[in-house]
């Protein structure tokens, strides 16, 4: 096990034109983020999986099958966890203040012969469950997930995600034209395997058809606050955190004491001061910076 500022401080910065990006569209694309040894690693644990799911569940109505808290099941999507090309961009847009809230593993067969530009694998909404509708607008960012794409989605009908570009900032739903199968102004993500989308909860967006002959292959690893409740699991297994580093160990939950995610010790965010001794590197002083952000404009 690693000590937390053994991890190089410079990893991956975020630019400001990045920063700029992602706080105006809501997304961020890293073209070539996955080496290639990770992808194959990636490929290989997930075509396991898929055959098994294959086997055991079947695929769902609209040709997906998906598996939640995927990092229980391989080595290959632990170490997505603190991935180094992707990992240091989230706690530059979030800070340190953070955790793993889900990991999931999402296949999608080519879509049923009659699936029009209408027809969508997931329809147009916001990430957070009940929260985006619970809470009043406008929405504060709250957490943002890394899509990692495994499959070519060079060309468009492949069923790759589409967002809604600047819908982050928005108030209620994008604008939409009678009978349209998109809201005004959407893109569909094109990319080669290997390719990392951030993106934050507040940006709508959705899955359209997938007219080829490819099976996409995707997975999502989430960041929130840690006062946030995870999607997809109550506690990690031991023999996980066990093996992690401080900073993984803070990824998977960890905590030292009853109130750890709301009142935190030093010893429960290993990540602060690594962070802050990124944002020293940059520039950036404690006072101009809190360690988080919400992303309001």
């Amino acid at each position: 096990m690693r000590s937390t500022l053994e991890r190089p401080v410079e990893e991956t910065p975020l630019t400001p034109e990045q920063r700029k990006r992602f706080d105006s569209d809501g997304f961020l694309v890293i073209e070539d983020a996955l080496s290639p040894e990770m992808l194959d690693r990636l490929l290989a644990a997930t075509d396991r999986l898929y055959q098994r799911g294959l086997r055991d569940e079947g695929l769902t109505k609209t040709n997906k099958w998906d598996l939640r808290n995927c990092i229980v099941e391989d080595d290959a999507f632990f170490d997505l966890l603190t991935y180094p090309k992707t990992f240091p961009l989230v706690v530059d847009l979030l800070g340190w203040n953070i955790k793993l809230i889900t990991s999931h593993l999402i296949v999608r067969a080519p879509s049923p012969p009659d699936a029009d530009e209408h027809w969508k694998g997931e329809g147009w909404h916001r990430d957070g469950g009940g929260s985006s509708s619970d809470m009043t607008e406008p929405h504060p960012r709250l957490f943002l997930k890394i899509a990692y794409f495994l499959t070519d989605l060079t060309e468009k009908g492949r069923g790759s995600i589409r967002f809604v570009p600047g819908s982050n900032r928005l108030m209620g739903r994008p604008a939409q034209g009678e009978g349209m199968p998109d809201p005004y102004g959407a893109v569909e993500i094109q990319c080669r395997p290997g390719t990392a989308v951030l993106f934050e909860q507040r940006t709508w967006h959705a899955v359209g058809p997938n007219h080829s002959e490819i099976t996409r292959k995707g997975v999502f690893m989430g960041y929130g606050y840690r006062w946030i409740q995870p999607m997809d699991f109550i506690e990690i297994p031991a023999r996980l955190i066990e093996k992690a580093d401080p900073i993984q160990a803070q990824m998977l939950g960890k905590i030292t004491h009853k109130t750890g995610f709301y009142l935190p010790k030093e010893e429960d965010i290993p990540l602060k001061k690594w962070a802050e001794a990124r944002k020293a590197m940059q520039g950036v002083t404690p006072e101009s910076s809190n360690g988080s952000s919400n992303g309001m404009m």
